[in-house]
């Protein structure tokens, strides 16, 4: 047991060095060691190690990116119900790797819901998108509404609009300030010229009683679920597992 912590405690500081040191063949060696590591784990039919796996083949990490490969490791986990891979999957359908699987909007949405549903904020914005496309507006705010508590950007700024123009739902300029305010705190936000513009144009429309209302609000903080930090973690994740399964 104590040769199993030290070797977990060796792969994160090692790791953790990597991710955020220089890139070099060290560093090479130990993605293509993770790679394998994954491999292991997938092949045992570990649908965590499927779903990293199906990443690194996606991204190209650790070996050559191939986005077939990808998906089929994708699909392998999402049917174990790994709702990250799912969402993957729902990607490829909707047409993120052409030639890899015909486009299906109808299996894209089927997939992405899996991990919409488990709390996913890129999962819910994205089917908020198809929802919106098929004109089921109550589902698209819905789902929006869902990813901006998690301070997904695209679902902020769709809903700012929204509610800025009133044709898919009551108009609420203050709940569009708001929702602009809330882009205003985000880092990488903050400097966008086309958010200053947009803030602009609804402040010059408020009533004083309705800025007052969007200033009431107080600043706005994200909520991320449990599975939204997971898939930010992105190759901390494979590298805690690999910690925790060594071979």
């Amino acid at each position: 047991m104590k040769m199993k912590a030290l070797h977990r405690a060796f792969w994160i500081v090692s790791f953790l060095i990597l991710l955020f040191g220089n890139h070099t063949t060290y560093a090479a060696d130990r993605y293509e060691q993770l790679f394998r590591g994954m491999l292991t784990l997938a092949v045992e039919g570990n649908p965590e190690a499927q779903y990293q796996l199906g990443m690194m083949h996606n991204n190209g990490i650790g070996t050559e990116a191939n986005p077939s490969e990808a998906f089929e490791w994708f699909r392998k986990s999402a049917a174990s119900g790994d709702p990250l891979a799912a969402y993957k999957v729902g990607c490829y359908y909707d047409g993120q790797f052409p030639g890899v699987v015909p486009e299906n909007n109808v299996l894209g949405l089927k997939y992405k819901l899996v991990a919409a549903e488990q709390g996913y904020h890129l999962a819910q914005t994205s089917v908020a998108e198809h929802y919106y496309a098929a004109q089921q507006y109550d589902e698209a705010i819905r789902w929006w509404t869902e990813a901006a508590k998690q301070g997904e950007p695209t679902a902020i700024r769709r809903l700012s609009t929204v509610y800025e123009q009133g044709e898919i739902a009551p108009r609420d300029l203050a709940l569009s300030y708001r929702y602009l305010l809330m882009l205003a705190q985000m880092p990488g936000v903050t400097s966008d010229q086309s958010t200053k513009v947009a803030r602009d144009t609804v402040f010059a429309q408020l009533s004083p009683e309705q800025l007052t209302e969007a200033s009431a609000a107080g600043a706005f903080v994200a909520q991320p679920t449990p599975l939204t930090q997971k898939a930010q973690s992105g190759l901390m994740e494979a590298i805690r597992l690999y910690a925790l399964n060594p071979r």
